[in-house]
């Protein structure tokens, strides 16, 4: 992994696992959504364009 980038992919058990530099977080696909509008939520509140590409990340999956 380089850098700050989020990956966003899913385990073969079906969770959705997040990496951005050594941060990692793994959880249902249920969560996705709403994790996605927390870091809208967050991004509207605070401006910190990192909150806004972790919602898009979070939405881009397939």
């Amino acid at each position: 992994m380089k850098g700050n980038k989020i990956e966003v992919s899913r385990t073969d058990d079906g969770k959705i696992l997040v990496n951005k530099g050594t941060w990692t977080d793994v959880f249902p696909e249920d969560q996705r959504e709403p994790w996605a509008q927390w870091y809208e939520q967050m991004h509207t509140h605070y401006a910190y364009d990192g909150y806004a590409d972790m919602a898009k990340a979070l939405r881009a999956l397939t």
